[in-house]
């Protein structure tokens, strides 16, 4: 499949809207070579170029132009034919999955600034701010993003890609062209649908997004009782922010470009040994306030005998228990350090059982609850035995609603005092004074053919790995909080 459409105005509109711009430069002209002598212009009898002086107001002479060419093309263009005067003309390719939306400006014209409120939210939403409206009960949301205007338009070169679609709808919403967009696989990837409305007339296209469990009806309704308000007068970016923008764009991705490389020579480099303690051996962080230590670990095949007070999310484990309380197998997703899928496949799961001791040693520290969570890092070990962070990723299929292996975060604690109400959010700290200990242990789900693939981290710790942008390999590397090893 490959289709081109591309949206004109009519000759005659085309010809009358020529007609009127025709009129309105006449009259700017006029003004200007009135203005063309000043008082020490007549004493020396010098003139100034008619272009130079449109050089040094271009902003003047495009915002007059865009606002009288309202009132000229009313009077040039019967009020049937003034309707289908646009801001922009919008060309459509459509690809096998991918669309592209092309737009020709209308630079006479000037663009505007724009609020969007919603006249209708699907029952249970309410309104975050910013254009984010969500469900407090489940997880449905619609996202209005930032407008495209004119002057956006203008500075994306006047293109809108998406890519990997499964189809275009082609409809209308009110007097403004609408498609909706669904992605391929959508089912089982919970893909959020996607919902361009164009207005040509007032000069803006708007971005709507659904979560995929908001019914295309709602969606539907909830755009057509948009309120889309002009709220000002925008520009277009003058040649030298164009100039500045590109330059600094160019910065960024010279900046990128150097923090691949360094990511790169970081995974080449690995984990420093002394940053990786074994079994038993404790971890103090980097500012020296915490230290943790594994006393005993082991991995178990069932979450039988732990009491459910004790699971952050018990609802979690629905539908992946079985009747002895082993886990089901999950579908799990293998991709490569690009997000190149590699593999599907049916995939068993376990508990690892982690005990833990966990140290103050910091007045300072000892005013903040401790954080008691770790993580599950997963790692590579080369030849050599050293390691390296994994770069490939394992992910559940998104429909099955598979979140026991979240974040890579435990699932269980056995000391858990902020167990009611928002005091969950701490579920993982608790107080440790100076000086003291504190045991506990931690369960986490593991997949049963990685058992041997990660290291233990104090959750939140180790943020210098993503710093690639701002320190170099060896400021990275001295900067870590470090991991604990099972073995």
């Amino acid at each position: 499949m490959n289709t081109y459409r591309e949206e004109k105005l009519p000759q005659v509109v085309e010809d009358r809207l020529q007609e009127a711009y025709d009129i309105i430069r006449k009259e700017e002209r006029k003004k200007m070579n009135k203005k063309k002598f000043t008082d020490s212009d007549r004493q020396t009898g010098k003139t100034r170029e008619t272009s130079h002086t449109m050089k040094k107001q271009p902003k003047t002479y495009r915002r007059w132009i865009g606002a009288a060419a309202a009132v000229v093309l009313a009077a040039a263009i019967p009020s049937g034919v003034y309707a289908a005067v646009s801001y922009f003309q919008k060309n459509v390719q459509e690809e096998a999955d991918s669309v592209t939306y092309a737009f020709n400006l209308n630079y006479d014209l000037i663009p505007g600034e724009y609020q969007v409120t919603a006249g209708y939210l699907p029952e249970g939403m309410s309104d975050d701010g910013s254009g984010q409206y969500r469900s407090q009960t489940d997880n449905r949301w619609i996202t209005v993003m930032p407008v495209y205007t004119m002057a956006e338009l203008d500075s994306i070169n006047g293109q809108i890609v998406v890519e990997h679609i499964d189809q275009v709808e082609h409809t209308q919403i009110g007097n403004m062209a609408a498609d909706v967009i669904t992605f391929k696989e959508a089912d089982k990837y919970r893909s959020a649908t996607w919902l361009f409305l164009f207005n040509e007339h007032a000069g803006y296209v708007l971005d709507i997004r659904a979560d995929y469990s908001v019914p295309r009806e709602e969606l539907l309704k909830f755009a057509g009782a948009l309120q889309i308000e002009r709220t000002g007068d925008g520009s277009y970016e003058t040649v030298e922010d164009k100039e500045l923008r590109e330059k600094e764009a160019a910065a960024a991705a010279a900046a990128q470009t150097d923090a691949a490389g360094r990511w790169d020579d970081l995974m080449r480099q690995g984990i420093p040994a002394e940053k990786i303690h074994p079994l038993g051996e404790e971890l103090r962080l980097y500012d020296g306030s915490f230290g943790y230590r594994i006393t005993d670990y082991a991995f178990l095949d069932s979450i039988a005998g732990f009491d459910k007070e004790g699971f952050f999310d018990y609802t979690r484990f629905d539908g992946w228990l079985n009747p002895d309380q082993t886990l089901r197998p999950y579908t799990r997703q293998h991709y490569d350090k690009n997000l190149q899928l590699l593999s599907e496949e049916r995939t068993n799961q376990e508990i690892l059982r982690v005990d833990v001791e966990v140290t103050c040693y910091d007045d300072e520290a000892a005013a903040f609850e401790a954080p008691l969570n770790l993580d599950l890092t997963y790692v590579v070990q080369n030849p050599d035995g050293s390691f390296t962070w994994a770069e490939d990723s394992y992910e559940a299929v998104p429909a099955e609603e598979y979140y026991l292996q979240m974040d890579h975060s435990a699932v269980y604690i056995d000391s858990a005092v902020h167990t009611e109400g928002e005091e969950r959010r701490s579920f993982f700290y608790q107080q440790v004074n100076k000086g003291e200990t504190l045991r506990y242990t931690l369960l986490f789900v593991v997949d049963q053919d990685r058992k041997d693939d990660f290291l233990l981290s104090p959750m939140g710790h180790n943020s210098s790995l993503w710093q690639s942008e701002s320190m170099t390999v060896q400021e990275i590397q001295d900067s870590l909080d470090g991991y604990l090893r099972l073995q």
